[in-house]
């Protein structure tokens, strides 16, 4: 939590001093599709994730807001089922997330805007991974995560728009020895997907 603070703390020193800051307050609502990519460990797992966002935005671009987030990948190694060994089935690391997310965004006067964001949210996974002996088990994991979102949105006018932003996802270090070792290496995701201005 204490990381969360420093960099919400962090978004506020630079929105201020953002000279090309839009006047008023604007609410974001977006939606996208994309893929969650596992560069970092063994399994290098890949597939489709969903994400939703909404949010208010203060004049110098800070915004806080509500996000949605679903994801479902499978690693490129085989293992044998626990309960037919002779069954060959691949990882899975899957999870839903709700939280919050804090972002900053430069030059809101412009057609394009590029921005930075953080989050903290809960998240609930049963993932499909392998024990000591090799052999798939599925878990149910309940913990919170963090992520740092980098993104850049496009617009075709006043309302509308196109957004892209990356992120990479981590397991909240600060929960028990246990969380740690339950959770995945950290996941990155890249989504797009339309977002509204108003």
């Amino acid at each position: 939590m204490r990381t969360l603070w420093k960099s919400v703390a962090l978004a506020g020193v630079l929105g201020l001093g953002t000279e090309a800051a839009a006047e008023g307050w604007h609410g974001y609502a977006s939606l996208g599709a994309g893929i969650t990519l596992d560069h970092l460990s063994d399994f290098h797992a890949k597939g489709p994730a969903l994400h939703g966002y909404l949010g208010v935005e203060s004049p110098p671009g800070l915004s806080l807001g509500l996000l949605a987030e679903v994801s479902e990948t499978w690693g490129q190694q085989q293992f044998p089922v626990a309960a037919d060994p002779n069954r060959l089935e691949r990882a899975q690391l899957d999870y839903k997330a709700v939280g919050i997310e804090a972002r900053l965004r430069f030059f809101r006067d412009k057609p394009i805007n590029p921005w930075v964001g953080a989050r903290l949210s809960k998240s609930w996974s049963s993932s499909f991974t392998p024990d000591d002996a090799g052999r798939l088990l599925r878990e149910k994991i309940d913990t919170t995560s963090m992520a740092f979102r980098l993104g850049i949105d496009g617009w075709f006018n006043s309302r509308w728009g196109l957004s892209v932003a990356t992120a990479f996802q981590f397991c909240d270090v600060k929960f028990t020895e246990e969380a740690i070792k339950e959770c995945a290496e950290p996941l990155h995701s890249v989504i797009a997907g339309p977002v509204l201005r108003f």
